[in-house]
């Protein structure tokens, strides 16, 4: 008999989820075959099979989550798997169908299970406490997927290890809208990437990470652009935006774009940022505090563009504004260092002349 194990597709990768099984209990295996399909850290990945032989057991099943080297299945000959161990029968039942008894006191042995094999599920023992006169709680209980759990990893690190401070400045950005027009097939984050990556070429201290004793300056620029996905956000990198024209920054970004939408982003695609972009305008945001990703000491967000009443050479004059919301991590960037970065961001988009600079057009 044969184990298969919780695979590891990632360096930093601990747990997987179970999001299909090509195979049923009592189904022939080929080595090599497409056995199961993980999620893990926002990817997709499928295991083929290392061994060839009958599907006897499902440990794991589509939904649940396991650890790396956790025995997810078996595999061997046909009726391989011994009823009694020990002398005491063997209870199949799920982690769920378990705690579930648990909490309500249940012998599982007096429980039928309606899975493979004669498995216990959640639903088996629910239907056992109702047959017995209890009543269960209507409360929904919802299972953390991946891509939550590794939201709720990063946001807990990035509060525990750092200073979160934020800055706010409201930019006229009337000329990058009336510039844009120029350009109607490049998004506005094509146009963000592209400025914000000269700034940090100026400002190389936001260019960086920190591990909590030594700050690491990169010259590559590296910038990560958060998706939603409709079940959290994710952060595929645009690398080296610096040397890249404003046309190629658009055909990368529509690129991860349809990454994302079809789940086929790979582990490179996800890796070494080095400054985070999150654009919510078009979610009617107007400013908010993003958190820092990751080791990185900076992230600009960034508002919705909207018409509004400015007050120029003594007339009030409608232009088109936005938010900018800079998060840094104070222990490295000074208050006084994160208002001149603004400061520069809000220059180069209202005088057109550094915003096609800034542009290279």
């Amino acid at each position: 008999m044969f184990e298969i194990r919780m695979p590891k597709f990632g360096l930093s990768m601990e747990e997987g989820t179970v999001t299909k099984w090509f195979k049923k209990v009592g189904d022939v295996v080929k080595k090599g075959e497409p056995l199961v399909e993980v999620e893990s850290e926002k990817i997709i990945n499928t295991l083929e099979s290392p061994y060839e032989g009958t599907l006897l057991e499902i440990k794991i099943k589509e939904g649940e989550s396991a650890k790396v080297g956790e025995v997810i299945a078996l595999i061997g000959e046909e009726g391989s798997i011994k009823e009694v161990e020990s002398g005491t029968s063997v209870i199949l039942s799920t982690p769920a169908a378990r705690k579930l008894a648990r909490e309500h006191g249940i012998d599982l042995s007096k429980v039928k299970g309606t899975g493979p094999n004669g498995r216990i599920t959640e639903d088996d023992v629910l239907a056992f406490i109702e047959s017995q006169g209890g009543k269960v709680s209507s409360s929904k209980k919802i299972p953390v997927d991946p891509v939550r759990k590794r939201i709720i990893e990063n946001l807990v690190k990035s509060y525990r290890d750092s200073v979160l401070v934020t800055n706010v400045t409201k930019v006229d950005v009337t000329e990058l809208m009336t510039l844009k027009k120029e350009f109607p097939d490049i998004t506005l984050t094509a146009f963000f990437v592209k400025i914000v990556s000269g700034l940090l070429k100026e400002f190389p201290r936001f260019n960086a990470h920190f591990d909590g004793s030594v700050i690491e300056e990169f010259e590559s620029i590296n910038i990560g652009v958060a998706f939603d996905t409709g079940d959290g956000l994710i952060v595929p990198v645009i690398k080296d935006a610096f040397n890249r024209s404003l046309k190629e920054i658009g055909e990368l970004l529509n690129g991860l774009k349809e990454k994302v939408k079809s789940k086929t982003l790979s582990v490179d695609d996800l890796s070494n940022s080095t400054f985070t972009i999150t654009n919510l305008g078009m979610l009617r945001t107007d400013f908010f505090t993003p958190v820092l990703n990751g080791n990185e000491v900076a992230i600009l967000g960034i508002g919705r563009v909207e018409d509004a009443p400015l007050v120029m050479n003594g007339e009030i004059k409608v232009r088109s504004v936005a938010y900018f919301s800079l998060s840094y991590d104070h222990r490295v960037i000074d208050g006084a260092l994160a208002a001149r970065f603004l400061g520069r961001l809000a220059e180069v988009f209202e005088n057109r002349s550094l915003l096609k600079e800034a542009l290279k057009i």
